[in-house]
């Protein structure tokens, strides 16, 4: 009868641990961010700061609105916001497959020369000194595009289209992809790409975003 007790109270202890185990060993592997700078120039932290601190808002033709506290572009306020989402996510859960991650790509390039082709009202292209394209706007719906150009030092293209030059500049890729899922009871996906061209002093010359993903189930 005593053992039967201990086996009982065994069971019981168990299936009370049950959750805290498996969300320390499985669930807190799956709560995670990892943000990744990849910018080898001299200039790094200037980089950085130039872009992540860029006043999205004023400067973007074609500005969409974000969802909530979702911004529809990344910078350096909305990462450390989801960052924090993260980082207080410290709650037991009892869905087995929940997930909360941000995964944030910042990666900077120094090309001797860059092809763009545009006009007043948008970007076509940019491509490096081997003809490989760095972004397409045909790889997107034209109506889902936001965009910035510096016409204090592009000139201005009054005709479809013009490919300037431009010698040593900065191209930067910026992805990031963030996710809430909570089993099948609901889900959010949400994903945003930015390419950004700077001048060698570090002039925001051109910036494009195609329409930021988001899935909510």
């Amino acid at each position: 009868m005593k053992s039967r007790l201990i086996l009982l109270g065994l069971i019981i202890m168990g299936i009370a641990l049950f959750p805290i185990l498996y969300n320390f060993i499985v669930i807190r592997s799956r709560i995670y961010y990892i943000i990744d700078y990849d910018v080898p120039n001299l200039n790094r932290e200037e980089i950085i700061q130039k872009i992540e601190t860029f006043n999205y808002t004023e400067n973007l033709n074609n500005y969409f609105e974000g969802f909530g506290e979702l911004k529809s572009y990344v910078d350096k306020e909305f990462v450390l916001y989801l960052q924090s989402q993260i980082e207080d996510d410290t709650d037991i859960q009892w869905v087995l497959f929940y997930e909360h991650y941000l995964r944030y790509f910042f990666v900077a390039e120094n090309h001797s020369e860059l092809y763009l082709t545009y006009n007043n009202k948008t970007i076509f292209q940019l491509k490096d000194n081997n003809n490989q394209s760095l972004f397409s706007v045909e790889n997107f719906d034209w109506d889902d595009i936001a965009w910035y150009l510096n016409f204090t030092q592009l000139p201005y293209v009054y005709n479809d289209n013009a490919t300037i030059l431009m010698n040593n500049a900065i191209f930067v890729e910026i992805r990031l992809e963030s996710g809430y899922i909570c089993g099948n009871l609901c889900g959010l996906w949400y994903s945003i790409n930015q390419f950004i061209v700077l001048s060698s002093e570090l002039d925001v010359l051109m910036l494009i975003i195609p329409h930021t993903g988001m899935v909510v189930a």
